[in-house]
């Protein structure tokens, strides 16, 4: 893998293609906890949804209490 003996400074061709692919594998790496995180934040966001949901029920429910009496 290291065939760029002798030529100091120079990267060859082999080494920028390892690079390359490193850089890619770092990327996917960075993408998949991406795609992790708002998969999380997408059912923290439904679950707050649905405890609004019932909130703004039982309030109503309370104004309707307070208006019959």
């Amino acid at each position: 893998m290291n065939n760029d003996k002798g030529n100091i400074g120079i990267i060859t061709e082999e080494r920028i293609i390892e690079n390359l692919e490193e850089d890619i594998k770092n990327l996917y790496k960075v993408v998949n906890k991406l795609e992790q995180r708002i998969s999380t934040l997408e059912k923290v966001l439904d679950s707050h949804a649905k405890c609004i949901g019932e909130l703004r029920g039982t309030e109503l429910r309370i104004h309707d209490l307070k208006d019959n009496k």
